[in-house]
């Protein structure tokens, strides 16, 4: 391969390796209220806790490692695989910043605003 073919292959394979910075605007913990920033990840009657890094989302029992991530426009899109009792399982989660605040989409239901914590 010549030098300019390589450099093309370089410079789309950086394109193509966006999505791993689209977690920086998403990445930490997120609730609903900053009391519920003080609760426990997996405590009983806890309020929703949602906690994003580069490799795993965790939100309301479920824990996931993150197998794609892409973002279009300013939503990031993530196919989280997570397990419990009945296994591993695909869920589509959606995650939109916006005003200081995160729109949530989980498993393809209603989308909640969350606050990030201190």
């Amino acid at each position: 391969m010549t030098f300019l073919k390589c450099a093309a292959a370089a410079l789309m394979l950086a394109a193509l390796s966006v999505p791993l910075h689209a977690a920086d605007a998403i990445s930490g913990r997120w609730a609903a209220n900053p009391a519920a920033c003080e609760g426990g990840l997996f405590e009983a009657g806890a309020a929703p806790l949602l906690v994003v890094t580069s490799y795993a989302v965790r939100w309301q029992g479920d824990s996931c490692r993150i197998g794609r991530m892409y973002k279009a426009g300013e939503t990031t899109y993530i196919q989280a695989f997570c397990w419990g009792e009945a296994g591993e399982r695909s869920i589509p989660v959606s995650l939109h910043p916006h005003a200081g605040r995160l729109s949530v989409s989980w498993d393809r239901g209603p989308r909640g605003d969350l606050q990030r914590c201190p």
